[in-house]
């Protein structure tokens, strides 16, 4: 079915004139989809018939196609009174064709369509996801060059300037996402077990899940993904076989990762990549859910982001600035630099990283995902090691090539063009820091202890760990040595309120890190009133008396119940139930308090589900 397809547009054919002779020979493609990205990550996808596409060609290749505001998630530049979006082409990226598999033409192929990247642009400027990347990306190559020009010492020994042929960053992500029947009945409790036991990590798959990762990895190669690895993660308890042999009762989750890329194109791989795997399961009768804490209790999902960097010279050779040959140093000045850039401006970074009420159910100790800024360089410069509780984590291979840095705070709803943005930019200030000083100097200010002194970092703050976030720390001790961890959307949000230094002259300019704040700002409002209400409601309504089967330990017992049910959601003529105070809060727009009273919320909830459990236990029914 999938042979003799085309998956990507050849690099030759990317012109109007070009266009149309491809379209003209690969005529199941019957439809032109332009994707543009707005600052939440959404990806537009329409259905252009392919005769009005190529009638219009010229003038579609010209910005000819246009949107208004209220389609795409641009607060506060495509405004009510000023919508207009155009959509320009970018003839640098991928063009993937999308199959479906599910209308199939008479000659045995799928009716397809063509997946073209665009940028926004309002009035004459770029504003979009993807265009923020490139810009940034470009912007940290310039000022790079300029910091190697004024420092020679930042580059490697017996290279300098002139040598450089171009800078290139790289970025690669690890997809993970929950995979489960649609009418599934997995008890939580059942899934909570399984990965205390670690009963599915790299276990073997089976049936429709199984034919799913196969197939799912096969496309992805198709598109030319080079894909590396499928695999079960840490959550999921094993299906059960019906008597026809499927599996149902399915949950179970997987990773898929595939080869790095440069920033935009993996960035643009990510997103087709969702879309891909999705597909594949739900031709099989399988749902993907990609959401970052999608099951309470259990592993959430992440996408871990590897950053790195590569100088590429005029002779031919690639040479990564960030290491070092040395069994005193685990990187260059430069590799010290961008690490404590991240970490030191980490509050900025953070908002573009984990901005949903969902990423930071994830981000709770316990689940392998950082609770703390910090991070790890390894056990000692000879002897890599992994930590997997850190936000930051230095990566190290046989080949000096590969050293780069994994941040594993991102999920799979992370907008990583913006997220990646951010990183460059904060790495370059750590860099313009380190430049022209001694490198035993950084290393001793990045491995500082708390008491110590320093230029860049703050006093008063560990920044790096070989111990367990988790497990080695009390809750009291990771907050005094690593800073407070922000516990709602508004707390991690609130830093970008007032336009930070850190981005002021740099590609995220304060239009768009305003749009994004008013984008992640309205987004957590609508998450609080349309399903953390709802959701913590649905429970308490749910919660039933047994009367009839109490002893009097029960009784006792359901009076704590029923005390928390009505703090929570009824109100008195002395009292306002919590529900009420928080949806008041967001009524005032006052959001430093509905943040307050959401964690009260989350808080009670919390000792509801407890008390109702050991209340409900106990009925004998």
């Amino acid at each position: 079915m999938k042979s003799g397809l085309q998956w990507v547009v050849p690099e030759g054919y990317k012109s109007p004139d070009s266009l149309k002779t491809y379209l003209n020979t690969n005529r199941e493609i019957r439809f032109v989809s332009l994707v543009g990205v707005d600052f939440l990550g959404n990806d537009t996808d329409e259905r252009i018939p392919v005769g009005y596409f190529v009638k219009n060609i010229n003038e579609i290749f010209t910005g000819g196609i246009q949107t208004d505001g209220s389609s795409v998630n641009l607060p506060g530049i495509a405004t009510l009174n000023d919508a207009k979006i155009d959509f320009i082409i970018d003839p640098n990226s991928k063009w993937f064709v999308d199959h479906n598999f599910d209308n199939m033409l008479p000659d045995g192929k799928p009716v397809a369509t063509l997946r073209i990247p665009i940028f926004f642009k309002h009035h004459d400027k770029l504003c979009c996801s993807r265009s923020a990347l490139k810009n940034s990306v470009n912007y940290v190559k310039k000022e790079m060059m300029l910091l190697f020009e004024q420092n020679p010492g930042l580059l490697p020994s017996g290279v300098s300037c002139e040598y450089i042929k171009d800078i290139k960053f790289t970025l690669g992500t690890e997809l993970e996402f929950w995979v489960r029947t649609v009418l599934d009945d997995v008890p939580a409790r059942e899934l909570e077990v399984s990965q205390m036991l670690k009963e599915s990590y790299w276990k073997r798959t089976k049936g429709q899940v199984r034919t799913c990762l196969e197939e799912s990895l096969e496309i992805l190669e198709s598109y030319g993904f080079v894909p590396e690895m499928g695999h079960k993660e840490v959550g999921g308890v094993k299906g059960k076989i019906s008597a026809d042999g499927k599996l149902f009762d399915v949950m179970e989750q997987m990773e898929i990762n595939w080869k790095f890329a440069d920033p935009i194109t993996s960035c643009d791989n990510e997103l087709w990549a969702r879309i891909v795997i999705k597909e594949v399961f739900r031709r099989h009768g399988l749902e993907v859910t990609v959401m970052a804490k999608p099951v309470e209790g259990v592993a959430g999902n992440g996408e871990h982001m590897h950053v790195g960097m590569t100088l590429f010279l005029k002779d031919g050779r690639k040479i990564n600035p960030f290491s070092i040959d040395s069994d005193t140093y685990y990187m260059s000045s430069m590799g010290y630099g961008a690490m404590m850039g991240l970490l030191k401006n980490w509050d900025v970074v953070n908002p573009f990283v984990s901005h949903s009420n969902s990423a930071l159910k994830r981000l709770k100790p316990g689940f392998e995902a950082p609770v703390s800024a910090v991070a790890s360089l390894g056990a000692s410069p000879l002897k890599p090691s992994r930590n997997r509780s850190v936000l930051v984590g230095l990566i190290k291979g046989n080949d000096p090539i590969s050293l780069r840095f994994e941040i594993r705070a991102p999920n799979p709803h992370t907008n990583s063009y913006l997220a990646m943005s951010a990183f460059l930019i904060a790495m370059l200030d750590g860099v313009k820091y380190c430049a022209g000083k001694d490198i035993e100097h950084i290393h001793k200010e990045l491995t500082k202890g708390e008491k110590e002194n320093a230029e860049y970092l703050e006093k008063g703050r560990l920044y790096v760990t070989e111990k367990d976030v988790f497990e080695d720390f009390s809750p009291a001790e990771r907050e005094s040595l690593f800073g407070k961890t922000p516990a709602t959307v508004w707390e991690v949000i609130s830093n970008i309120f007032e336009f930070p230094e850190l981005y002021k002259n740099s590609p995220l300019s304060k239009s768009i890190v305003s749009s994004f704040f008013l984008s992640a700002l309205r987004k957590w409002e609508v998450e609080l009133r349309q399903k953390e209400i709802p959701a913590v409601l649905s429970v308490v309504k749910s919660i039933k008396r047994f009367p009839e089967l109490e002893n009097e330990l029960d009784s006792r017992v359901w009076e704590s119940v029923d005390s928390l049910r009505h703090l929570i959601s009824k109100s008195g003529l002395a009292q306002k139930s919590i529900i009420v105070r928080l949806t008041e809060a967001l009524d005032k727009k006052d959001y430093p308090k509905a943040s307050s009273i959401f964690l009260e919320l989350q808080r009670v909830f919390t000792e509801l589900k407890e008390v109702w459990s050991i209340y409900r236990s106990n009925i004998m029914a």
